[in-house]
């Protein structure tokens, strides 16, 4: 039973159209669709149906496969568009944003032009200390090299059972085989790196298997239509119960992709069954249909759009959001009408596949040189006068050797060290994470004032109280934080010091406010009872304002842009500070004796204003982190404070 020639799948379009909905609803922020990015996985099932039922149909027509003209299709449908995005994306960038901005954007762009994009940001994602990857305007093109990647081996699997052995059987066990083996890996690599299995084509190509397996299978007599029409609406409600269930915080890929993956064969099946029926009618209206037309220039340009948006604009609002990315479907509806529709279909292109090719490869050498040029004109920018202090600030993390003192990762070892006077009658630790680590500057300046010992005891991302995840809002554990700390209060208590100074990240204003009051009280309690039990005094400093902007980027916009820079960018207590958390944290102290709290909010913000900036100098060198250099100015605040609690009967 051979397969009919592929024709245009009005549903197919209109699955397209619901994916890229999905995905911009996600990073417009509104709710309830927390799981919005999956419409990237109901793209790769899509692929590799396409895909496989091309390769297959061309194998049974001609007796062969025609790679070159496979390869010459693709890159005439994807690299023209691809390609103005990256180079209009860093031309912008390089107008408006910081820096270290523009330089973290072109080197997304030398990795996206030679279609490494998702090996890039696997890598910088997992940095704890890279720049914020989700404000990179070129982070969206991951998901183009995972396909172009998955291109490069897909039909050499369709002519290793077509073409070279003749059997489809082969063909099916072969895919089979890969997408089992895929789906095994992303299962466990998720949970041990959810970051890396969610970039990469290893952990990913089982939902292009499963796609591929689809096309195969759709090739056998059909199910009744009634079965068809209840498994194409139940395959819409699994994709439904994606966007609502899933989350950033869950646990993705692994097991859950399989949710997405099952609702996208679901609907591809029921339209194959009863096209024009069922789900099929409703992803055949005209508005989805005109959407997943654009759905690949408006996936191009959406994300560039809401980035420049907040640049423009910080602390942009959903209604803003929306707005730039309807902007962004105009530039789309232009992208397709004069660039991608007509190199897809120019007929000289499509005569000579050769020529496809070269004009690719040309495209992809202009697209890596634009990169390099941007990267170079970004580290001149740094070298300006105008930017050479917010460059500076954004790179300030105090004095405190990282690579010797901190803890990072999945790191569980307690890695300690000391500072001020070695062997002093007065010891003194500095407990946290990384908010504890911007307290260094002032306290080791204290120490060696006063003749203490200093001891550290830190680990990025991970505090003393247990917060039970690795984010606010998640209900995920990170095993080797709790390792660590477990291991960290036993060295604490076993070294009795006459000071623990704990640090903690917990003004956290952009989530559920009962629940995550609740959890630092708990956790804050449960810290401070193990060490207060053991006869240890403790100082809990208050966490800083958070801001929904980078602060040095955003100074550097402004000073870009020709604002004032401190007046552009400013926050107000009520929105960058969270009182609530701090009275669970004094809360969670009441009753136990030698507990006390430094204070330094009061220097922060005055009369509701949150400063980022005071007397030129710049105070964060991201959105929630002090600048070892301005952190030095608030010793005198913080030194009387921390006085009173060693030396308190």
């Amino acid at each position: 039973m051979t397969h009919p020639a592929p024709g245009f799948r009005p549903d197919v379009e209109g699955m397209r159209g619901i994916a890229i909905v999905t995905v911009v609803s996600y990073h417009c922020g509104l709710r309830p669709i927390t799981g919005g990015f999956v419409g990237v996985d109901i793209f790769f099932v899509l692929s590799g149906y396409l895909i496989t039922r091309l390769l297959v149909s061309e194998v049974e027509r001609d007796g062969r496969l025609n790679v070159l003209q496979f390869y010459a299709r693709r890159l005439r449908r994807l690299l023209p568009a691809s390609a103005l995005t990256l180079a209009v994306t860093l031309a912008a960038g390089s107008l408006l944003f910081a820096p270290g901005e523009l330089d973290f954007a072109a080197r997304a762009g030398r990795a996206s032009a030679v279609y490494l994009g998702n090996v890039f940001f696997a890598i910088n994602a997992a940095d704890y200390f890279a720049p914020r990857v989700e404000l990179n305007p070129l982070v969206h093109m991951w998901s183009l090299a995972v396909e172009e990647q998955f291109y490069l081996f897909w039909p050499l699997l369709i002519a290793s059972g077509l073409v070279w052995i003749r059997s489809r059987r082969a063909l099916i066990a072969f895919m089979m085989a890969m997408t089992a083996a895929s789906l095994a890996a992303c299962i466990v690599l998720t949970a041990a790196d959810a970051t890396t299995a969610f970039y990469l084509l290893p952990t990913r190509a089982w939902e292009f298997g499963a796609g591929g397996l689809l096309s195969l299978a759709l090739w056998q007599p059909r199910l009744p239509s009634r079965v068809s029409v209840v498994i194409g609406w139940a395959g819409l409600a699994l994709i439904g119960v994606s966007l609502l269930l899933i989350s950033a915080e869950s646990a993705f890929p692994g097991w859950l992709a399989v949710v997405p993956v099952a609702g996208t064969c679901a609907m591809l099946s029921a339209g194959a069954a009863m096209p024009g029926a069922g789900v099929s009618a409703l992803l055949s209206r005209p508005p989805l249909l005109r959407l997943g037309t654009l759905s690949y220039s408006w996936y191009l340009w959406h994300w560039p759009f809401l980035v420049f948006a907040h640049v423009l604009f910080p602390g942009l609002s959903a209604a803003g959001k929306v707005t730039a990315a309807l902007l962004a479907l105009v530039a789309a509806a232009a992208c397709f009408r004069f660039v991608e529709n007509p190199l897809r279909h120019h007929p000289v292109l499509v005569r000579r596949p050769l020529l496809s090719v070269a004009t690719g490869l040309a495209l992809t050498c202009v697209c890596f040189a634009s990169a390099v040029q941007a990267r170079a004109f970004a580290q001149a920018l740094a070298h300006r006068p105008s930017m050479r202090g917010f460059a500076a600030a954004a790179g300030d993390d105090g004095r405190l050797p990282r690579a010797a003192c901190v803890a990072t990762g999945a790191e569980a070892t307690v890695r300690h060290c000391e500072f001020g006077t070695t062997g002093a009658p007065t010891r003194v630790v500095l407990f946290g994470d990384s908010h504890a680590i911007h307290w260094f500057n002032p306290i080791e300046s204290i120490a060696e004032k006063r003749a203490w010992t200093l001891m550290t005891v830190l680990k990025s991302g991970c505090g003393a109280p247990d917060l039970d995840a690795g984010a606010p809002g998640s209900d995920r554990r990170d095993a080797s934080c709790d390792a660590w700390r477990r291991e960290a209060v036993d060295a604490v208590i076993r070294w009795r010091p006459d000071l623990v100074i704990l640090g903690t990240a917990t003004n956290h204003t952009q989530v559920d406010r009962p629940a995550w009051r609740q959890r630092v009280h708990d956790g804050m309690r449960a810290a401070l009872q193990a060490l207060v039990a053991n006869g240890l005094r403790v100082v809990v400093m208050r966490d800083v304002p958070r801001f929904v902007f980078d602060v040095p980027d955003c100074l550097a916009h402004a000073s870009r842009l020709g604002r004032d820079a401190s007046e552009s960018c400013r926050g107000t207590l009520a929105s960058n500070v969270n009182a609530e958390v701090f009275a669970a944290e004094q809360e969670a102290a009441a009753g136990l004796k030698g507990v006390s709290f430094v204070d330094t909010l009061p220097a922060l913000c005055t009369q509701g204003v949150c400063e980022t900036m005071t007397e030129g100098r710049v105070m964060y060198r991201d959105d929630n982190h002090l600048t070892g250099a301005f952190a030095e100015t608030l010793e005198p605040i913080i030194e009387p404070q921390l006085s009173a609690a060693l030396y308190r009967n």
